[in-house]
Order: structure tokens, then C-alpha cells, then sequence
């Protein structure tokens, strides 16, 4: 026992242990939710809370013998900064608005201090993000059996479940509704599934298959039309900025072909199949329409729920099914801004870490983009899934001080 401390020390003094520690408490705390939706545990805070708080604290433990081999390049801290001020002024907005908040919420600026403070290396994040996307894929095959068991609420029965979209499948399970599984609605398990196949998609192949697979079950049993279309910009990146096509003399022309061709296919399908999104455009016009009452300001949480409360026209709307508008709607033109400037930053560093990290980093960060633009996937309140999903697209550009010649030449 007293041999096994100096290893440890050794371990967490080398290795980045709290930033794997980091990215799995999204989906573990979002277990912890489902497992007993609203039912305290400790001081009136349910499992996911207090799962979220220990493990943040154990984070901090880990952190303080780190010695860091690597440094923050000056954009992934600049961006990390602009997060920082997205949360704080959503936090102080939502106090002024009268609406609530849990004590997570400081887990988000905790954790992006520890990262940028004392940036884990390279191989250290490539670990890291394999363990978050393995606790997503972990979370969602376990949680079937418990809820065939009746230990945890039904993925299939919601507010927002809806019905059974695929015949044969419908046929199979006695027409059961999609599946929200433990991400509390249809909208977010779809994207899970999504990013699940992006990602396992850019590793190898034992990887690749588990994840993959994984992810099809989700997005199959969720039926989400427009995961698909996060799913195909992910795994375009994928392939197109992969080493195959990275190595041809012709990687340009492939991939602005490659690409124009599948934008135009999305568009004709819109036109064509899909012109409302799925009702999504009536409540972009809806809420558009209410965020000109405060369009310096935007509407806060307690507007958004008394216009609809209000108003048979916008029933549904309590968000704005798209991140960058329902930041613009709730919160004002400045808060929408700044999350397109993250975005933004987000992909241009996932770009810079191509030759050191390949390109799951990227292809994740368009993946969780494309899907914010028709479904309110995350905002700065918490250290969700999609928010650590995005940091670590981020995170991954690091430079690690062994070697400090990280370029750009595998993404031109």
C-alpha cells in the first residue's frame, strides 16, 4: 500500500489525471439525473448534482501536483476567456431575470481554469476524449436494460418523445416512441448519436467500431432526422481532412467539391422534403417576432415563458431550437455574437491541432455546430456534455514543450 503512493504521485504529477477526470463528469452527472430525476440525496441536491461537485473537487485534487508539459497556445486561452465572460454574463442574467440555476454551474469556470492554468498534452487529450465520448456511449447502453427493469425512468416516455417515425422499427417494438434515453428529450439523444459516430469514426478501428455502433443504436432508437446532418458534416471532415486525401495534391478541388456537392444535396432535401424543419421555421418567426419587443437586451427566460404562456401562436417555444438564436432571443444581440465568436475560434483551433490530433477534434466541432443550428443544444450555463465536447475540440491544439513545431500544414 505505502509502495502504491509514490506511483500514484508520480502519475498524477506526469499525466493530466484531472482533465480525464474532467470530461467525464458531464455524462456521469447527466446519469445521475436521470437515474432519480428530482429526488434529493444530499442538502436537497439530487445524485447528478452531488456526483458533479465531488468529482470537481477530486479534479482540483489531482490538479495541484500536475506539472505541465505542455502550454495553452494564445488562442485556445483567448477563447477559453470569451467562455469565461459568456458564463458569467449569463449567470448574472439569469439572476437578474429571476430564473434559476444549480450549483454546477460552477463547475464550468472551475474546470476551464484547471485546463488553461495547467493544459494537459496532447497525448493526455486524446485519452481524455476518449473517455468522454466512451461515458456517453457507456451511459446510454446501460441505461436500456435499467429502464427494461423499471431502475430508472423510461427513455421512451417524455413530453417530447413524439411518435415511432420508421416502419420497421415501429413494427419491431410494438410502435413505442423514440428514445430520449438518459439525455431528457429525442433532441439531445439524436446528436449524441451523431457525435458518437463522428468521433469514432476519426479513431482506430476497435475504437472506431464500438463507438460507431453505439452511436447508430442511439441515433436509431431517437430517430432524429437532423442528426443526420450533423453526422454527415462530421464525417465529410473526417475523411476530407483524413491522411488519404490530406496527402493528395489535389486536396483542395476534392474538398471544395466534396463540399459544395453536399450542401447542395442538404438544400434541394430542405426544398424539397423538409421546407419547415420539422415546424422549426414557424417558431424561429414566432420568437423572432417577440425579440423585437427588447432586441437590445433580449427577452430573458421569465419573457420567452409569459409571451408563450400568453400566445396559442408560439406554444411550444420555450427555446429557440437553434443556440446561436436562442442566445440572441433570451439574452440580446451581444451574448449571440459572442457564442458565434467562440464557435468560431473553437473550429480555427481544432484546424491548428490537425497535425498533432487528426481531425476528430474538427470534425466534432462542426458536428456540434451544424446540430446547434436547428436545436438549442447547450448554452454557458453548465459543463454539459456538448459544452466539454467542445472544449476538448479546443483543447486539443495544445503545444507540448517537447515540441513546439505544431503547424497548420495537414489542414491547407
Amino acid at each position: 500500500m505505502v509502495q502504491g503512493v509514490p506511483t500514484l504521485l508520480n502519475l498524477l504529477r506526469d499525466r493530466a489525471a484531472y482533465a480525464w477526470l474532467a470530461f467525464v463528469i458531464p455524462a456521469i452527472a447527466i446519469f445521475g439525473h436521470a437515474l432519480a430525476p428530482g429526488t434529493a440525496v444530499f442538502k436537497g441536491q439530487d445524485l447528478g448534482i452531488v456526483l458533479a461537485i465531488i468529482l470537481s473537487a477530486v479534479a482540483v485534487v489531482a490538479w495541484l501536483p500536475y506539472r505541465a508539459h505542455a502550454r495553452s497556445p494564445r488562442l485556445v486561452a483567448v477563447t477559453i476567456a470569451l467562455i469565461l465572460l459568456a458564463w458569467l454574463v449569463q449567470i448574472l442574467r439569469i439572476q437578474l431575470d429571476g430564473a434559476l440555476f444549480n450549483i454546477t454551474t460552477f463547475c464550468l469556470p472551475l474546470l476551464l481554469l484547471l485546463l488553461v492554468l495547467k493544459p494537459p498534452s496532447t497525448k493526455d487529450m486524446h485519452f481524455a476524449g476518449l473517455l468522454l465520448f466512451y461515458s456517453v456511449a457507456i451511459i446510454a447502453l446501460v441505461s436500456l436494460p435499467l429502464e427494461l427493469l423499471g431502475l430508472m425512468p423510461s427513455g421512451f416516455e417524455g413530453a417530447d418523445n413524439g411518435v415511432c417515425r420508421l416502419s420497421v422499427f415501429c413494427d419491431l417494438v410494438n410502435n413505442l416512441n423514440r428514445w430520449a434515453g438518459p439525455f431528457g428529450s429525442v433532441n439531445y439523444a439524436g446528436p449524441m448519436g451523431a457525435l458518437l459516430i463522428v468521433y469514432g469514426a476519426a479513431q482506430r478501428r476497435t475504437h472506431a467500431w464500438i463507438l460507431v455502433s453505439t452511436g447508430v443504436l442511439v441515433m436509431f432508437l431517437s430517430q432524429g432526422r437532423t442528426a443526420i446532418f450533423a453526422t454527415v458534416a462530421g464525417l465529410a471532415v473526417v475523411i476530407l481532412w483524413g491522411p488519404r486525401v490530406s496527402r493528395s495534391p489535389n486536396r483542395r478541388n476534392i474538398r471544395a467539391l466534396t463540399l459544395s456537392g453536399l450542401a447542395a444535396v442538404g438544400l434541394l432535401y430542405i426544398l424539397a422534403i423538409d421546407p419547415t424543419l420539422n415546424g422549426r421555421v414557424a417558431i424561429w418567426g414566432d420568437l423572432l417576432g417577440l425579440w423585437r419587443n427588447k432586441p437590445w437586451t433580449g427577452l430573458g427566460t421569465s419573457g420567452i415563458v409569459e409571451n408563450v404562456e400568453q400566445s396559442n401562436g408560439v406554444g411550444m417555444a420555450l427555446h429557440a431550437h437553434s443556440v446561436v438564436l436562442d442566445q440572441l432571443v433570451r439574452w440580446g444581440p451581444a451574448q449571440a455574437l459572442l457564442t458565434v465568436a467562440i464557435l468560431v475560434l473553437i473550429v480555427f483551433a481544432a484546424a491548428r491541432a490537425l497535425p498533432a490530433a487528426g481531425p476528430g477534434p474538427l470534425a466534432v466541432g462542426i458536428a456540434v455546430i451544424v446540430a446547434g443550428l436547428v436545436e438549442t443544444m447547450h448554452d454557458w450555463t453548465y459543463w454539459s456534455i456538448i459544452v466539454a465536447m467542445l472544449v476538448w475540440s479546443l483543447v486539443s491544439w495544445v503545444h507540448d514543450r517537447s515540441d513546439d513545431r505544431i503547424g497548420v500544414s495537414s489542414a491547407e
